[in-house]
């Protein structure tokens, strides 16, 4: 969900639009006008959007690396079994543990780095190091303690356990570990990958940007897959040996890697860049043509110009005629 892309203009003389990465905490991206009492509640209302838009895909595919490795169902069998009932009962589906939870971990994630954007800017913070710092560093803690919090639950509820056993220590601080490899990822990696692509091939920065967001999180989950099927393969085996973990890794490493990958497009390109997009539709900033209320008005302008065109012309050869 930290997805990375720097706008570029694409007319002349027309003010590009916001950044569409969660990490851009620099001053000038945005020049958000309206006040704390009018700012804060868009804030929450984005993240709440954004969040609604990422969790489906996510949840359905974390509950079934859950399955996959505890043997309790197939990945493939669990994540069509998910989507057949989000289309065909939708109530029981987003009424769900498994939805509610991520749902409650991406809108964590986007109101605390919207929130703390908002408390920056509040306090004229200039410093894009200093608002760097504390944007991400608070986003951070927040997916990470969330996700960690939201997988231990997960690994009670859908590992198959009766009755569920307690979520272990090592379990839990597992899960944080591979959160933290991953925004490490997503923070460090991603960016110094981006500047090589640029500064040594000549990359378009933009696209440089969008392949190192996208990219750089999937090549890291080759890192963060074998902790995480160790932390899940604990949690159901407490007293497995070290060999019969090391083949349960190895049995399950191509399926999580690649379902792990498949989950960085929502949350790190779909769910930053609508959190982002809404972001600038609803709230006040100098560019005031790219507020949702200015698109619709321009829209609803140019339709009624052509239909009254069109009725112009169709009376003048309608004279013409006579």
């Amino acid at each position: 969900f930290f997805f990375s892309s720097t706008s570029i203009p694409t007319k002349p003389n027309k003010q590009a639009t916001m950044p569409y990465h969660l990490a851009d905490a620099k001053a000038e991206t945005h020049k958000f006008l309206e006040g704390p009492y009018a700012r804060v509640p868009k804030e929450v209302g984005c993240a709440f959007a954004a969040s609604f838009l990422v969790s489906p895909l996510v949840s359905i595919i974390d509950k079934a690396i859950v399955q996959e490795i505890s043997c309790v169902r197939s990945l493939t069998s669990s994540m069509l079994g998910a989507t057949k009932e989000m289309v065909l009962k939708p109530k029981t589906f987003f009424s769900g543990l498994s939805f509610r939870l991520t749902f409650a971990v991406y809108f964590g994630t986007y109101a605390v780095a919207n929130l703390s954007e908002a408390a920056l800017d509040y306090i004229k913070e200039s410093d894009e190091k200093t608002r760097k710092f504390y944007k991400v560093g608070a986003a951070s803690v927040a997916n990470v303690s969330l996700l960690a919090w939201r997988d231990s639950i997960f690994a009670r509820a859908f590992s198959g356990g009766t009755p569920p056993a307690k979520t272990p220590v090592r379990t839990v601080g597992l899960f944080a570990f591979r959160d933290t490899v991953t925004m490490g990822a997503t923070f460090w990696a991603a960016p110094k990958f981006c500047d090589y692509l640029v500064e040594e091939h000549g990359w378009d920065h933009h696209k440089a940007e969008i392949t190192s967001a996208l990219s750089v999180p999937v090549c890291a989950q080759f890192l963060t897959a074998p902790v995480h099927i160790y932390a899940l393969d604990y949690y159901n085996r407490p007293v497995a040996t070290t060999g019969e973990r090391v083949q349960r890794i190895k049995q399950e490493m191509g399926k999580v890697c690649f379902a792990r990958g498949l989950r960085i497009l929502p949350a790190f390109g779909i769910g930053s860049y609508s959190n982002n997009k809404f972001r600038e539709l609803f709230i006040r900033q100098p560019n005031e043509e790219l507020l949702l209320s200015r698109r619709i008005t321009r829209r609803i302008t140019t339709f009624k110009e052509k239909m009254g065109g069109k009725a112009v012309a169709t009376s003048a050869k309608d004279s013409r005629q006579e």
